[in-house]
This record gives C-alpha cells, sequence and structure tokens, in this order.
C-alpha cells in the first residue's frame, strides 16, 4: 500500500492526538482514545453484565465450546477441510517466499493464497458464529457500549453527559452509526496502513530519532498508547531490523513494499537461520564430545600390552637437541 504525503500526516496526526473527528448524520463529533480510567470502569461494567447472564444461565464460551464438540455443530468433514486448507496456506507462503523476482507469479499465489484464506473463513465462521450468545459476547457488548459513551465528544465536553442518556438515545440509528464508528476508531487502524506509516520517510525520520535520542515518540506514557500507537511501534521496530540486515541478506525493495510477500521472504529468511543455527550447535557439540579415539591421534599408556610393539615418533625437541650435537661434533673434527 501506497499513501500520500497529506495521507501520512493526517494518519499520524490521529495518532499521535489519540482522537479522530468524524461526520454523523450533520453533527460533528470527536472521538477520544479511553483513558486508563475509563477503560477500568469499563471492566466493571463487563464483570457485572457477566454476573447477570451466568445468573440468566446463558452459556459460557467454554461451555458453547464443549456443546459444539458434544452435538457435532461443527462437522468433522468441515474440520478435516480447515487442516487442509491452513497446510495448502502454509505451502504457499513457502512458495511466495521464493517467488522474489517475477511480480506475476508473486500475484498469482498471492491470488491463490485469497482464495484459501476466503475459504478457511467461512467454515470458522461457522464456529464463531454459535458464540454469539455466549456470557462473554453479552458482557464485551457492555463494555464497548460504556466505552463508546464515554469516549464520544463535542465541542463543549461528551457528547452525552450520562450513561443512561447514551442507553436511552431516541435515534437508535444515529446511535447505532456512532457505535460502528466508534468500533472501527477504537480496534485501531487497518494494518496495512499502520505499515505504510512505518515505512514512510516522514514517520522513519521520527521514529529514529526518538530511538537515538530518547525523547518520547507520541508526548505521553506508555500505559496511555492507543492500539494504533502500539501498532506503529511493533511495525517500526519491524522495518528496522530489516534496514539493519546485511546487504546480502536484505530482501529487495519492491519485496519490502509488497506486505505479503515480506512477510512470506521473512518467514523463509528465519526459517534459514534457526536451521543453521541449529546446525552450529550441533557441530560444536559433537567436536566437543569427540574422544582421542575419534581422531587420528591416540594415546597409549606403558601399562598396555602394545606399548613395547609400537614403533613412536621422536619428539621434535629431542630430535633437535641431538642434531645440534651432531653439529658440534662435525665442527671439532674440522
Amino acid at each position: 500500500m501506497q499513501l500520500t504525503y497529506d495521507e501520512v500526516e493526517e494518519y499520524l496526526e490521529n495518532i499521535s492526538l489519540r482522537s479522530k473527528v468524524v461526520d454523523i448524520d450533520d453533527r460533528v463529533l470527536i472521538f477520544k482514545y479511553p483513558s486508563v480510567e475509563l477503560r477500568m470502569y469499563s471492566r466493571r461494567i463487563y464483570k457485572s453484565e457477566f454476573d447477570k447472564a451466568i445468573e440468566e444461565e446463558m452459556l459460557t464460551n467454554d461451555q458453547m465450546s464443549d456443546l459444539i464438540k458434544k452435538r457435532n455443530l461443527v462437522s468433522d468433514a468441515d474440520r478435516a477441510k480447515l487442516s487442509k486448507l491452513e497446510s495448502q496456506i502454509e505451502a504457499q507462503r513457502v512458495l511466495l517466499a521464493k517467488t522474489t523476482r517475477v511480480k506475476a507469479n508473486q500475484d498469482r499465489i498471492k491470488g491463490i493464497l485469497q482464495d484459501l484464506e476466503s475459504k478457511k473463513a467461512i467454515i470458522e465462521n461457522k464456529e464463531r458464529s454459535k458464540f454469539a450468545m455466549t456470557a462473554e459476547t453479552r458482557a464485551e457488548e457492555a463494555k464497548v457500549l460504556y466505552l463508546c459513551y464515554g469516549s464520544t465528544f463535542e465541542t463543549d465536553g461528551l457528547y452525552w453527559k450520562t450513561f443512561d442518556a447514551f442507553k436511552q438515545e431516541p435515534d437508535y440509528l444515529f446511535r447505532q452509526s456512532v457505535l460502528a464508528e466508534f468500533i472501527s476508531f477504537y480496534t485501531g487502524m487497518r494494518t496495512p496502513i499502520i505499515r505504510a506509516l512505518a515505512r514512510s520517510n516522514l514517520w522513519r525520520i521520527r521514529y529514529i530519532t526518538s530511538v537515538k535520542t530518547g525523547e518520547d515518540l507520541f508526548g505521553v506514557p506508555i500505559s496511555d498508547y492507543s492500539s494504533d500507537m502500539l501498532n506503529l511501534v511493533y511495525w517500526s521496530h519491524y522495518y528496522q531490523n530489516i534496514n539493519e540486515m546485511m546487504p546480502e541478506d536484505q530482501p529487495p525493495d519492491d519485496i519490502v513494499e509488497d506486505d505479503e510477500a515480506l512477510d512470506a521472504f521473512m518467514k523463509d529468511y528465519y526459517s534459514e537461520r534457526t536451521k543453521d543455527i541449529a546446525e552450529r550447535k550441533y557441530n560444536k557439540n559433537t567436536k566437543s564430545q569427540m574422544s582421542a579415539f575419534n581422531q587420528e591421534e591416540v594415546i597409549v599408556a606403558r601399562t598396555n600390552e602394545l606399548f613395547e610393539d609400537i614403533e613412536f615418533d621422536e619428539p621434535r625437541e629431542s630430535k633437535a637437541i641431538k642434531d645440534k650435537s651432531m653439529i658440534k661434533k662435525k665442527a671439532r673434527r674440522r
């Protein structure tokens, strides 16, 4: 994914300020990333709603999982198909890692991968949909509603002054639109966007300067980092490691710009590196464990019955002394 300079600036502003301005039904709203305190209160809401759901005898996720297995709600055929798809996806990723020169082949492999991922998602959704009515799901929905209420602002403060006012909002469709926008904001930007930001020169200058000087990246404690901040720091570190690789090991620029191809390349690189390290360790341990009988030299003590029958090489030091004596004798005779 490629971003323009203006797009990079706008995304970085939203991330740095932990906020986003949205227009919904001719109303201008501001989402602010939930504070630590707000998230703490939301967990209380979660626990309270979860306890109510258990009292009403709703199933937990674990109980639903056991029920799915007991009643075979996801067939053995689907599970076998899912396992086969996962193997095929892994094989295609390995193939993609080896295809670093021909762009057409990369596109073809990525098309196959996308098709396999779609088939996998369809099967996984069969099981995932069964968890929509569990106690955890109900509690999580209540938690998100509270976070949405406490994170939605207008110019002079919270849009809804109380949580009850939020829950009793007469314009239900408006509230649902706000909730959908908030969930998108809270879960964070899509990973391809974050990765494009991490590769951009505008961001890399800031990141490298922060690493070298120790200055805060966003001007807030790490405990207050939003999901976008954490994601951006993670991918910035990922690309920095690639830039610091040996030139002969680095992937080509066109691979670096392609998320799928780069991930496949790096997975293959680390796999080969792990094998090399394991082989070196094995060879080192094997060499250190070898005795004298594994070498060309053998030590035989005087007590050994073969000692008298073995013709030993004369030590170089002894030979040197004898040679020196012979030279002196010859010199006297002259």
